[in-house]
Protein backbone atom coordinates (compact mmCIF):
# COMPACT_ATOMS: atom_id res chain seq x y z
CA UNK A 1 0.00 0.00 0.00
CA UNK A 2 1.66 2.84 -1.02
CA UNK A 3 0.35 5.98 1.18
CA UNK A 4 2.55 8.24 -0.66
CA UNK A 5 1.13 8.04 -3.99
CA UNK A 6 -1.64 9.82 -2.00
CA UNK A 7 0.46 13.37 -2.30
CA UNK A 8 -1.02 14.59 -5.25
CA UNK A 9 -4.62 14.60 -4.41
CA UNK A 10 -6.29 18.40 -4.48
CA UNK A 11 -7.40 20.68 -1.92
CA UNK A 12 -11.37 20.34 -0.89
CA UNK A 13 -13.41 23.56 -2.65
CA UNK A 14 -15.08 25.11 0.31
CA UNK A 15 -18.05 25.40 -2.66
CA UNK A 16 -18.36 21.70 -2.60
CA UNK A 17 -17.66 21.29 1.02
CA UNK A 18 -20.89 23.11 1.20
CA UNK A 19 -22.79 21.76 -1.04
CA UNK A 20 -22.69 18.55 0.40
CA UNK A 21 -21.45 15.17 -1.16
CA UNK A 22 -23.61 12.46 -2.64
CA UNK A 23 -25.40 10.22 -0.19
CA UNK A 24 -24.69 6.73 0.42
CA UNK A 25 -27.23 4.86 -1.48
CA UNK A 26 -25.88 6.70 -4.72
CA UNK A 27 -22.17 6.80 -3.79
CA UNK A 28 -20.33 5.01 -7.39
CA UNK A 29 -20.02 1.29 -7.26
CA UNK A 30 -16.67 -0.48 -7.74
CA UNK A 31 -15.18 -1.40 -11.49
CA UNK A 32 -15.26 -4.90 -10.95
CA UNK A 33 -12.63 -6.67 -12.72
CA UNK A 34 -12.83 -9.80 -11.30
CA UNK A 35 -15.97 -11.28 -13.16
CA UNK A 36 -13.93 -10.72 -16.65
CA UNK A 37 -10.95 -12.65 -15.15
CA UNK A 38 -12.78 -15.74 -13.66
CA UNK A 39 -13.78 -16.15 -17.25
CA UNK A 40 -10.31 -16.14 -18.51
CA UNK A 41 -9.10 -17.92 -15.57
CA UNK A 42 -11.65 -20.92 -16.16
CA UNK A 43 -11.21 -21.17 -20.15
CA UNK A 44 -7.78 -21.81 -19.05
CA UNK A 45 -8.12 -24.55 -17.72
CA UNK A 46 -7.86 -26.64 -20.87
CA UNK A 47 -4.34 -24.41 -22.57
CA UNK A 48 -1.71 -25.81 -22.67
CA UNK A 49 0.23 -22.60 -21.45
CA UNK A 50 -2.40 -21.18 -18.82
CA UNK A 51 -0.78 -18.30 -17.90
CA UNK A 52 -0.46 -16.87 -21.57
CA UNK A 53 -4.10 -18.03 -22.75
CA UNK A 54 -5.32 -16.04 -19.59
CA UNK A 55 -2.46 -13.23 -19.67
CA UNK A 56 -4.23 -12.81 -23.29
CA UNK A 57 -7.70 -13.43 -22.78
CA UNK A 58 -7.94 -10.77 -19.63
CA UNK A 59 -4.59 -8.98 -18.60
CA UNK A 60 -4.21 -7.71 -22.10
CA UNK A 61 -7.27 -6.11 -22.68
CA UNK A 62 -6.75 -4.22 -19.36
CA UNK A 63 -3.23 -3.40 -19.64
CA UNK A 64 -4.23 0.66 -19.34
CA UNK A 65 -5.54 -0.27 -16.02
CA UNK A 66 -2.76 -2.09 -14.97
CA UNK A 67 -0.60 0.58 -15.82
CA UNK A 68 -2.53 3.14 -13.97
CA UNK A 69 -2.11 0.77 -11.00
CA UNK A 70 1.79 0.60 -11.43
CA UNK A 71 1.93 -3.24 -12.79
CA UNK A 72 2.99 -4.88 -15.85
CA UNK A 73 1.50 -8.42 -15.86
CA UNK A 74 4.04 -10.22 -18.15
CA UNK A 75 3.76 -13.74 -18.76
CA UNK A 76 7.21 -14.76 -16.86
CA UNK A 77 5.01 -13.16 -13.89
CA UNK A 78 2.38 -14.62 -14.78
CA UNK A 79 3.35 -18.04 -15.09
CA UNK A 80 4.90 -17.18 -11.45
CA UNK A 81 1.98 -16.57 -9.85
CA UNK A 82 -0.69 -18.45 -11.63
CA UNK A 83 -0.12 -21.72 -8.94
CA UNK A 84 0.12 -19.98 -5.89
CA UNK A 85 -3.04 -18.28 -7.22
CA UNK A 86 -4.89 -21.64 -7.48
CA UNK A 87 -3.87 -22.40 -4.39
CA UNK A 88 -6.38 -19.97 -3.01
CA UNK A 89 -8.31 -19.29 -6.04
CA UNK A 90 -11.79 -20.60 -4.16
CA UNK A 91 -11.74 -18.55 -1.24
CA UNK A 92 -10.67 -15.34 -3.55
CA UNK A 93 -13.61 -15.97 -6.03
CA UNK A 94 -16.11 -16.19 -3.13
CA UNK A 95 -14.58 -13.17 -1.55
CA UNK A 96 -14.99 -11.04 -4.97
CA UNK A 97 -18.45 -12.42 -4.94
CA UNK A 98 -19.24 -10.86 -2.04
CA UNK A 99 -17.42 -7.76 -2.56
CA UNK A 100 -20.48 -5.50 -3.73
CA UNK A 101 -21.88 -6.43 -0.11
CA UNK A 102 -18.97 -5.52 2.12
CA UNK A 103 -18.60 -2.21 0.06
CA UNK A 104 -22.53 -1.08 0.61
CA UNK A 105 -22.32 -1.72 4.23
CA UNK A 106 -19.19 -0.12 4.26
CA UNK A 107 -20.03 3.13 2.59
CA UNK A 108 -23.15 3.74 4.74
CA UNK A 109 -21.25 3.86 8.47
CA UNK A 110 -18.20 5.65 6.23
CA UNK A 111 -20.78 8.39 5.17
CA UNK A 112 -22.36 8.47 8.23
CA UNK A 113 -19.18 9.72 10.08
CA UNK A 114 -17.71 11.42 7.38
CA UNK A 115 -20.63 12.85 5.27
CA UNK A 116 -18.61 15.72 3.52
CA UNK A 117 -16.26 12.99 1.71
CA UNK A 118 -15.79 13.21 -2.26
CA UNK A 119 -16.38 9.50 -2.57
CA UNK A 120 -17.22 10.37 -6.20
CA UNK A 121 -13.87 11.07 -6.61
CA UNK A 122 -12.07 8.22 -5.20
CA UNK A 123 -12.99 5.33 -7.65
CA UNK A 124 -12.34 1.93 -7.14
CA UNK A 125 -11.04 -0.94 -9.00
CA UNK A 126 -10.90 -4.35 -8.13
CA UNK A 127 -8.97 -7.07 -9.52
CA UNK A 128 -6.22 -9.34 -9.21
CA UNK A 129 -2.68 -7.36 -8.45
CA UNK A 130 -0.65 -10.74 -8.89
CA UNK A 131 -0.01 -10.48 -4.79
CA UNK A 132 1.83 -6.98 -5.03
CA UNK A 133 -0.92 -5.24 -3.45
CA UNK A 134 -4.45 -5.73 -1.06
CA UNK A 135 -5.30 -2.03 -1.40
CA UNK A 136 -3.20 0.35 -3.41
CA UNK A 137 -3.41 4.26 -4.10
CA UNK A 138 -1.95 5.77 -7.09
CA UNK A 139 -3.02 8.55 -9.00
CA UNK A 140 -4.22 7.97 -12.45
CA UNK A 141 -6.96 10.05 -15.05
CA UNK A 142 -6.89 12.86 -12.79
CA UNK A 143 -8.31 11.29 -9.83
CA UNK A 144 -6.88 9.81 -6.74
CA UNK A 145 -8.69 5.84 -6.94
CA UNK A 146 -8.27 2.95 -4.93
CA UNK A 147 -6.95 -0.49 -6.50
CA UNK A 148 -8.05 -3.63 -4.57
CA UNK A 149 -6.08 -7.07 -5.23
CA UNK A 150 -8.49 -9.67 -4.13
CA UNK A 151 -6.25 -12.03 -4.72
CA UNK A 152 -4.06 -9.93 -2.11
CA UNK A 153 -6.42 -9.64 0.22
CA UNK A 154 -6.81 -13.15 0.52
CA UNK A 155 -3.25 -13.85 0.80
CA UNK A 156 -2.25 -11.35 3.32
CA UNK A 157 -5.19 -11.00 5.40
CA UNK A 158 -6.92 -14.53 5.25
CA UNK A 159 -10.20 -15.91 3.86
CA UNK A 160 -12.10 -14.29 6.39
CA UNK A 161 -10.84 -10.95 5.96
CA UNK A 162 -12.44 -7.85 7.96
CA UNK A 163 -13.02 -5.58 5.10
CA UNK A 164 -15.05 -3.21 7.34
CA UNK A 165 -11.58 -2.07 8.45
CA UNK A 166 -9.47 -2.92 5.77
CA UNK A 167 -12.14 -0.50 3.65
CA UNK A 168 -12.36 2.30 6.80
CA UNK A 169 -8.61 2.25 6.76
CA UNK A 170 -7.80 3.16 2.87
CA UNK A 171 -11.00 5.70 2.73
CA UNK A 172 -10.02 7.44 5.35
CA UNK A 173 -6.51 7.76 3.65
CA UNK A 174 -8.43 9.58 0.96
CA UNK A 175 -10.42 11.29 3.25
CA UNK A 176 -7.73 12.32 5.36
CA UNK A 177 -6.32 14.22 1.99
CA UNK A 178 -9.28 15.65 0.89
CA UNK A 179 -9.69 17.76 4.11
CA UNK A 180 -5.37 18.59 4.79
CA UNK A 181 -3.79 17.98 1.18
CA UNK A 182 -0.62 20.05 2.41
CA UNK A 183 0.13 16.96 5.19
CA UNK A 184 -0.06 14.42 2.54
CA UNK A 185 1.21 16.58 -0.84
CA UNK A 186 4.91 16.12 0.08
CA UNK A 187 6.22 13.23 -2.14
CA UNK A 188 9.23 12.58 1.18
CA UNK A 189 7.22 13.42 4.54
CA UNK A 190 8.98 13.75 7.33
CA UNK A 191 8.58 11.08 10.05
CA UNK A 192 6.34 13.08 11.83
CA UNK A 193 3.85 13.58 9.30
CA UNK A 194 3.82 9.81 8.31
CA UNK A 195 3.21 8.60 11.99
CA UNK A 196 0.03 10.73 12.09
CA UNK A 197 -1.43 9.52 8.73
CA UNK A 198 -1.06 5.80 9.32
CA UNK A 199 -1.70 5.96 13.02
CA UNK A 200 -4.91 8.12 12.59
CA UNK A 201 -6.28 5.88 9.44
CA UNK A 202 -5.68 2.77 12.31
CA UNK A 203 -7.65 4.33 15.03
CA UNK A 204 -10.66 5.00 12.61
CA UNK A 205 -10.92 1.99 11.38
CA UNK A 206 -10.62 0.88 15.05
CA UNK A 207 -13.55 3.30 16.67
CA UNK A 208 -15.63 2.74 13.54
CA UNK A 209 -15.14 -1.10 14.38
CA UNK A 210 -15.24 -1.66 17.89
CA UNK A 211 -15.71 -5.50 17.85
CA UNK A 212 -12.91 -5.86 15.61
CA UNK A 213 -9.78 -7.70 17.35
CA UNK A 214 -6.30 -5.95 17.86
CA UNK A 215 -4.89 -8.08 15.31
CA UNK A 216 -7.62 -7.09 12.80
CA UNK A 217 -7.01 -3.38 13.35
CA UNK A 218 -3.16 -3.61 12.69
CA UNK A 219 -4.28 -5.18 9.03
CA UNK A 220 -3.88 -9.06 10.14
CA UNK A 221 -0.19 -8.09 11.14
CA UNK A 222 -0.02 -10.70 13.86
CA UNK A 223 3.81 -9.97 14.55
CA UNK A 224 3.11 -6.45 15.07
CA UNK A 225 -0.10 -7.40 17.48
CA UNK A 226 2.42 -9.35 19.55
CA UNK A 227 4.60 -6.15 20.45
CA UNK A 228 4.34 -5.44 24.09
CA UNK A 229 4.08 -2.25 25.64
CA UNK A 230 8.22 -2.03 26.47
CA UNK A 231 8.82 -2.59 22.79
CA UNK A 232 6.54 0.61 21.98
CA UNK A 233 8.32 2.48 24.57
CA UNK A 234 11.53 1.63 23.11
CA UNK A 235 10.02 2.70 19.41
CA UNK A 236 9.25 6.29 20.65
CA UNK A 237 12.23 6.47 21.55
CA UNK A 238 13.90 5.97 18.24
CA UNK A 239 10.82 7.61 16.43
CA UNK A 240 11.87 10.89 18.40
CA UNK A 241 15.40 10.99 17.50
CA UNK A 242 14.64 10.99 13.66
CA UNK A 243 11.02 12.83 14.09
CA UNK A 244 12.22 15.57 10.95
CA UNK A 245 13.86 12.76 8.90
CA UNK A 246 12.50 12.74 5.18
CA UNK A 247 14.89 9.54 4.64
CA UNK A 248 13.62 6.85 2.50
CA UNK A 249 15.83 3.99 5.28
CA UNK A 250 13.50 6.21 7.86
CA UNK A 251 10.60 5.78 6.02
CA UNK A 252 10.89 2.28 5.60
CA UNK A 253 12.43 1.49 9.17
CA UNK A 254 9.10 2.49 11.08
CA UNK A 255 6.93 2.25 8.01
CA UNK A 256 7.72 -0.63 5.38
CA UNK A 257 6.34 -4.07 5.75
CA UNK A 258 9.55 -5.38 4.04
CA UNK A 259 11.61 -4.10 7.05
CA UNK A 260 13.98 -6.43 8.79
CA UNK A 261 16.29 -5.03 11.59
CA UNK A 262 15.65 -4.81 15.41
CA UNK A 263 12.68 -2.59 15.14
CA UNK A 264 9.47 -4.84 14.22
CA UNK A 265 7.86 -4.08 10.92
CA UNK A 266 5.24 -1.30 10.46
CA UNK A 267 6.13 -0.13 14.40
CA UNK A 268 5.11 3.34 12.84
CA UNK A 269 1.50 2.05 12.93
CA UNK A 270 1.22 0.83 16.49
CA UNK A 271 2.93 3.72 17.75
CA UNK A 272 0.89 6.16 15.96
CA UNK A 273 -2.22 4.01 16.50
CA UNK A 274 -1.37 4.63 20.47
CA UNK A 275 -0.70 8.62 19.57
CA UNK A 276 -4.04 8.63 17.64
CA UNK A 277 -5.78 7.04 20.73
CA UNK A 278 -4.41 9.56 23.63
CA UNK A 279 -4.99 12.82 21.39
CA UNK A 280 -8.79 11.04 20.11
CA UNK A 281 -9.89 10.17 23.57
CA UNK A 282 -13.90 12.08 23.52
CA UNK A 283 -13.15 13.57 20.17
CA UNK A 284 -15.27 13.45 17.11
CA UNK A 285 -13.36 11.82 14.19
CA UNK A 286 -13.58 14.35 11.79
CA UNK A 287 -11.81 17.10 14.11
CA UNK A 288 -9.17 14.69 14.38
CA UNK A 289 -8.69 14.70 10.60
CA UNK A 290 -8.36 18.65 10.49
CA UNK A 291 -5.36 18.70 12.50
CA UNK A 292 -3.21 21.79 10.71
CA UNK A 293 -0.05 21.07 10.20
CA UNK A 294 1.07 23.97 12.59
CA UNK A 295 0.34 22.47 15.41
CA UNK A 296 1.00 18.68 14.36
CA UNK A 297 4.98 18.59 15.10
CA UNK A 298 4.91 19.64 18.29
CA UNK A 299 2.04 17.33 19.42
CA UNK A 300 3.72 14.57 17.91
CA UNK A 301 7.04 15.00 20.07
CA UNK A 302 5.04 15.63 22.92
CA UNK A 303 3.27 12.40 22.73
CA UNK A 304 6.18 10.49 22.06
CA UNK A 305 7.90 11.91 24.84
CA UNK A 306 5.34 10.42 26.99
CA UNK A 307 5.15 7.27 25.67
CA UNK A 308 8.69 6.86 25.87
CA UNK A 309 8.93 7.79 29.28
CA UNK A 310 6.24 5.17 30.23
Amino acid sequence: MHRRDLLRLAALSPLLAAAGRLPAAAAPAPTDLMPAFWRAYDAGRAAEDRARAIGQAFFAPNAELYAGAGLKPTPERLAAWLPQFDAIAEPARRLSQGFAGHYRRHVEHFQREFPDFQRERAPIYLMPSLFNFDGHLRPWQGRLPLFVGIDGIVRYHGADANLSVFLDHESFHLYHGQLVPELLMDEQPPVYGSLWIEGLATYVSERLNPDASRVQVLLDDRKLAAVDDATVRDLAGKLLAVLDSTSADDANRFFGAGHKGPEPARGGYLVGLSIARRIGRDRPLAELARTPLTKLRASMQQQLQALAAG
